[in-house]
């Protein structure tokens, strides 16, 4: 595969305009895989609870996740993690970063910790569980831009070879490019003409038809066929 422009300079013009259409199409391909990886799933790294603390402050360590019964203040212990990190926003609330979710049953997810707390009773440390979110293992805007710029290094391969590389490609849009400029193209005083004689000629027959119309629908209420 030669990655020369082959028979530089000759057909321009189409060469051009196929390169053009191709890229566009390519752009709207890039775009629709930017929302489609924007809506896949991605990996977590770890999980970002936002906690409201109900008894001491986390430390680090192991962490006991739980899930609330019904609408009484039970919970059942459903799985366990490791803290990474904790950021307080008030004295008594913050985000807790958890890692490694481990759960009893394997129908057990993140969504359903609504309250964690250390797994040493030395740490005499409580929270409950406002708001939980994912944290994925690569940020989604990179992954979004890695598969859109993807795409569009392909595209410019493949429009490259198909408009400057491949012979066959290329003798055939020069070889139009030949035959496009065998046409006679209509002059502007041509064009105006014609497009006057068809709006005049497209108004009179909907007159007439609009005329037949209402002959039609006179004789027929006269015939008593219709109704006035």
């Amino acid at each position: 595969m030669s990655f020369g422009i082959y028979k530089p300079g000759q057909g321009y013009w189409v060469r051009t305009m196929s390169a053009v259409f191709l890229g566009v199409l390519f752009l709207v391909g890039a775009a629709w895989a930017w929302d489609q990886a924007g809506a896949a799933p991605v990996p977590a790294r770890a999980y970002d609870f936002t906690v409201s603390l109900t008894d001491g402050q986390p430390q680090g360590g192991s962490i006991v996740l739980l899930e609330r019964l019904g609408l009484d203040q039970s919970y059942e212990v459903i799985g366990s993690a490791t803290s990474e990190s904790y950021n307080a926003s008030t004295e008594r609330t913050g985000k807790l970063v958890l890692k490694d979710l481990s759960f009893q049953a394997e129908d057990m997810n993140y969504t359903k910790v609504a309250r964690v707390r250390s797994e040493d009773p030395g740490l005499s440390f409580t929270a409950m569980v406002e708001r939980r979110t994912q944290i994925p293992l690569i940020p989604r805007l990179y992954l979004q831009a890695g598969v859109a710029g993807f795409v569009i290094l392909l595209a410019a391969v493949i429009v490259f070879w198909f408009t400057g590389s491949n012979k066959k490609m290329v003798d055939f849009l020069v070889a139009t490019d030949g035959e496009m400029k065998k046409v006679n193209w209509s002059t502007k005083k041509e064009i105006i003409g014609s497009t006057q004689v068809v709006i005049v000629a497209a108004f009179l027959i909907s007159m007439i038809l609009f005329l037949i119309d209402i002959g039609f629908s006179n004789f027929f209420r006269m015939i008593g066929v219709l109704e006035s």
